[in-house]
């Protein structure tokens, strides 16, 4: 796709796409009352008539740059999950970029109004580890299945895929043990996901 991120040695791309359409939804709402304005005129005359010729004149002079600029806007916003990082991108000439590596999430929430649930958008939050502390990504396209996409990412970056291994031991193997009994209980892994990735880290 085009603006989505240069991709690393062996990185795999689980998720690119720009914000949901509710992202316009400011323009949307100023676009009808603009519709409405031109439906007024249509039904008056007179000096009202003149009075909301002018209204329109002014109104499409300052809304379809604004609206187009949105769009520009929003052409450049990126979201990528990869199997190393969550990466936010923003910017038309100067450029804004988030870079979480999966190592360092600490947590994945989501949250959306109830006209955000009704149309498949909402914010996704994402704590990590360092400097930043916590990441809040706005109008995330089913930000929900974005979420579950993270954590799935996360349990495979944990976990080899490859031959079985000798497994970790003590405190280490049960911090890993403990977090997918997490991600199981929020909903983040299948019972079979969890039975498999509890069986390539026990090295079975």
């Amino acid at each position: 796709m085009a603006n989505s991120v240069k991709l690393l040695n062996g990185e795999r791309l689980a998720y690119d796409a720009r914000p949901h359409l509710l992202y316009f939804s400011l323009p949307a709402a100023w676009g009808l009352m603009l519709f409405a304005l031109l439906l007024a005129h249509m039904f008056s005359d007179g000096f009202v008539a003149d009075m909301l010729r002018v209204l329109l004149c002014v109104f499409l002079v300052v809304w379809v740059p604004w609206t187009a600029w949105h769009f520009v806007q929003w052409w450049f916003i990126r979201c990528t999950v990869s199997n190393y990082r969550v990466v936010w991108r923003r910017g038309v000439l100067s450029r804004t970029g988030v870079e979480i590596p999966l190592d360092r999430v600490s947590n994945v929430n989501f949250h959306q109004s109830i006209v955000e649930r009704m149309f498949g958008a909402g914010d996704l939050i994402i704590e990590s580890s360092g400097q930043d502390g916590q990441s809040r990504f706005s109008d995330i396209r089913h930000p929900d299945e974005v979420q579950l996409v993270i954590h799935r990412q996360i349990v495979d970056s944990k976990v080899p895929v490859a031959s079985p291994a000798p497994a970790p031991s003590g405190d280490s193997l049960l911090r890993e043990l403990q977090e997918l009994e997490a991600m199981r209980f929020r909903g983040a892994l299948s019972d079979e996901e969890f039975a498999a990735a509890k069986r390539r880290l026990l090295g079975e």
